[in-house]
């Protein structure tokens, strides 16, 4: 917890050491929410900026405009799957309401439905904290694999990924209150946040395979050693 705490800490310092660029990006992302088809790929583009930051690099403006030209299809495919599957749990939440029901069920059978598809809701909300990030730290861009990667960190780090979700839930929540936040900081805390995450929560991944590609070198070493004597035998 302490360690998760210390990922959101870092990335309100990130916020406030870069608070101009994502001020101003911040309220360039809502603009560009107006006409929705460019709504996504901003979002991509703050991302993008966000990664950089959380990365430890100098963000630039271009990079904005990068990062919306770059991943304008990405994004938009992350969104439409998005929609696709929060339509799916709202339809279940609302046809399973208590009393209400069409179909020859019992009011509790109904509400236990109701109650599946709400935390399947959540799990949902908090797991959209991490494809767009996993998507700017892989090699691999196609989408099928950044949800893949994505589903693995939720199921590896449950914890963070629930703190990470209420955090979001609960700040979109206070901006709905003040909106003045909405506008200034609310998309560019939870960009740097989800994506100072995910590059932390990568970090044993990474260096598991670094430890592995390591230890696979050191076991090819012998055979390549006995294959230069023979040759200097010959």
């Amino acid at each position: 917890m302490r360690g998760i705490l210390h990922i959101l800490w870092e990335a309100l310092r990130d916020l406030w050491e870069n608070l101009f660029i994502l001020v101003v990006l911040n309220l360039l992302t809502l603009l560009l929410a107006l006409p929705v088809v460019t709504f996504p790929p901003a979002l991509a583009g703050l991302w993008y900026v966000s990664n950089q930051i959380a990365n430890g690099e100098t963000a630039e403006w271009g990079d904005y405009f990068h990062g919306f030209r770059r991943y304008f299809l990405k994004a938009w495919g992350l969104a439409l799957i998005n929609v696709l599957a929060s339509t799916i749990v709202l339809v279940n939440i609302w046809f399973y309401r208590p009393g209400v029901v069409p179909l020859d069920i019992s009011d509790n059978l109904a509400a236990w439905i109701r109650s599946i598809f709400v935390v399947l809701g959540f799990g949902w909300w908090c797991y959209q904290c991490y494809p767009m990030a996993m998507l700017l730290e892989q090699e691999d861009q196609r989408i099928r694999v950044a949800l893949r990667n994505s589903a693995i960190l939720l199921i590896a780090y449950p914890g963070a990924t629930l703190v990470l979700g209420v955090l979001a839930l609960l700040l979109l929540g206070l901006s709905l209150y003040f909106p003045p936040l909405l506008a200034l900081v609310t998309l560019a805390f939870l960009a740097v946040a989800c994506n100072k995450m995910v590059v932390h929560l990568l970090k044993p991944f990474r260096e598991r395979a670094k430890a592995e590609k390591a230890g696979q070198d050191t076991s090819s070493r012998p055979d390549n050693e006995k294959a230069e004597d023979v040759n200097e035998t010959e």
